[in-house]
C-alpha cells in the first residue's frame, strides 16, 4: 500500500493547520497499515511562497518521525488531476507491486479525488478514500456546487481515455492545461 496525501495551497513557508491534518492522517494510515510509502503531492502553487507543497509536507512528516526514505515527493501537480497522474508515475517507479493506493484529502474533496485516481490508476489498483480530514471552520474549501462542477469537468476530461492509460492522460493534460504544456515535449 502507498499512502498519497494531496497538497493544499500554502499560505507561507510553514505548514498550515489543514495541511497538517492531512499529513497527520497520512502518517496515521502509514502506521496503521502495511503502507510502504507516504507520497506527498503538490507543486509550488502560490507565487508568494517559493516552496512546493510537497516539500513542506515532507519536512513535517519527517519531523513527526517518518523515515525520509519512506517519503516520496511529487512536485509537478498543480491540481487534483495532476496529483493522480504524477502519483501514478511515482507508484509505478518506486512500488510497482502496489495493489492499494490510499488517498488522503478533505472530506469534501475525496469523492472527486477518488474518481480521478481511479481513472489515473486503472482497474489493477484499489483506491481507498477512507482517510478523510474535516477542515477547520475558517478553512476556504470548495462548496458542494463547485465540487459538482469540477467533477463534471473531470468526467469530460477523462472521456474516451481507458482507465490507467498514463500516456493518454499525459497527452490530455498537455493539451488541456497550460500548467502541463511541458508534458507535450517530455514523457516524464
Amino acid at each position: 500500500m502507498v499512502i498519497v496525501v494531496l497538497g493544499d495551497r500554502l499560505r507561507s513557508n510553514a505548514i498550515h493547520p489543514h495541511l497538517r491534518k492531512r499529513v497527520d492522517a497520512g502518517i496515521d494510515a502509514l502506521q496503521a497499515t502495511d503502507g510502504r510509502y507516504l507520497l506527498v503531492t503538490g507543486a509550488a502553487t502560490n507565487p508568494d511562497v517559493p516552496r512546493a507543497e510537497c516539500e513542506v509536507m515532507a519536512d513535517y512528516a519527517v519531523s513527526r518521525g517518518v523515515a525520509p526514505e519512506r517519503v516520496l515527493l511529487e512536485d509537478h501537480a498543480y491540481d487534483t488531476r495532476g496529483n493522480g497522474y504524477f502519483a501514478r508515475l511515482l507508484v509505478d517507479e518506486h512500488a510497482p507491486d502496489t495493489e492499494t493506493v490510499s488517498v488522503v484529502s478533505s472530506r469534501m474533496h475525496l469523492r472527486r479525488a477518488r474518481y480521478i485516481f481511479e481513472r489515473c490508476f486503472g482497474d489493477a489498483y484499489e483506491i481507498d478514500t477512507s482517510r478523510a480530514v474535516d477542515p477547520e471552520p475558517e478553512y476556504d474549501d470548495f462548496t458542494e456546487s463547485e465540487i459538482r462542477r469540477l467533477h463534471e469537468e473531470d468526467r469530460e476530461f477523462f472521456d474516451g481515455i481507458t482507465p490507467g492509460d498514463t500516456d493518454a492522460i499525459r497527452r490530455r493534460l498537455a493539451a488541456d492545461d497550460p500548467a502541463y504544456r511541458w508534458l507535450a515535449e517530455n514523457k516524464e
